[in-house]
């Protein structure tokens, strides 16, 4: 389950990241429903590279889970509701995590994964404790910080021990 949530932020991201105008997930999910010759049509008249991003998000979306697939449709429902101000601030913030080194995106992104499921008590002391301080930089925790603030909480677990 953690592996799909990882997942679900990994796909979502990107997608949040991106400037207006940019393909959004109703197109995504438009150009998945249709037959493969009638998407093929469509995404034949498009420049290259935007055929390329639009293939790989649906082939990225094939293959998470119906449950993981409703979350993340969820999420960008909780996005296209924020005004364009707040999208701003979110597409700032998932790009500036996108554009951290592999292992520190990945670092951030797990944390932010982890923190989502918890209350928000629980959120801010894990992120006051000394192993969170000694684990993050400065900018990482700021960008953990304000992914928690604008993004919705995930479905909630329980605490580990």
């Amino acid at each position: 389950m953690k592996h799909q949530l990882l997942l679900i932020t990994l796909l979502a991201m990107p997608l949040l990241a991106q400037p207006p105008g940019a393909p959004a997930a109703n197109l995504i999910e438009r150009l998945n429903r249709m037959s493969p010759a009638e998407r093929s049509k469509v995404l034949d008249r498009m420049p290259p590279e935007r055929r390329d991003i639009l293939e790989r998000r649906i082939n990225n979306l094939n293959n998470i889970n119906p449950e993981a697939r409703e979350k993340l449709k969820k999420d960008y429902e909780h996005f296209q509701q924020l005004p364009p101000e707040k999208q701003s601030e979110v597409r700032h913030t998932l790009r500036q995590i996108a554009e951290l080194p592999e292992e520190r995106r990945r670092q951030v992104r797990a944390a932010v994964n982890h923190l989502r499921q918890q209350t928000p008590e629980f959120q801010h002391k894990r992120i006051e404790s000394r192993n969170f301080q000694d684990r993050f930089n400065e900018d990482e925790r700021k960008l953990v910080k304000d992914a928690l603030s604008m993004l919705p909480p995930a479905e909630a677990k329980p605490i580990e021990p």
